[in-house]
């Protein structure tokens, strides 16, 4: 039987350009999943339009889901749950969340796209691949509801 273990060399660095900053970078994208739980969560009690409810909503959904998915990665690859401190977004009126929602959204997707190209592990790629494309799909439906209110 081969062992995968060689003298000196982190075995995680097969899977990893970076382990320990793919774990902080992880640990991040929990946080920010659940800052946009608690702020979807509250836009939500004041979208003012049925397609705002509908995009807020569906954002929603999705940001519970990729929670979940990191919160168990982050649990695999460490054996322990994350300690997770969540900074709450303010905002004074729906527009004003929405705006904030849309950057953090676009910052999102982004994010992921570095982490997925830190990773040559496939089936994590792919968690951290459809988590950046639902984070594009929720600022498309941001954009579109900014546009239904402002015209």
């Amino acid at each position: 039987m081969y062992s995968m273990s060689v003298p000196g060399v982190n075995p995680m660095s097969v899977y990893f350009k970076n382990f320990p900053k793919f774990l902080e970078n992880l640990k991040m994208a929990i946080a920010d999943e659940r800052g946009a739980i608690d702020l979807y969560t509250r836009l939500l009690t004041v979208a003012p339009t049925e397609i705002a409810r509908y995009s807020v909503q569906t954002a929603l959904t999705d940001e519970k889901v990729h929670n979940k998915q990191l919160t168990r990665l982050y649990k695999r690859l460490t054996g322990h749950k994350p300690v997770i401190e969540v900074k709450k977004v303010e905002f004074q009126h729906f527009f004003d969340g929405l705006q904030k929602a849309f950057l953090d959204e676009v910052k999102a997707a982004e994010f992921y796209k570095e982490m997925y190209l830190s990773v040559f592990c496939p089936n994590i790629r792919d968690i951290l691949y459809f988590i950046q494309h639902d984070e594009v799909e929720h600022a498309m439906l941001f954009n579109w509801v900014h546009t239904e209110i402002k015209a």
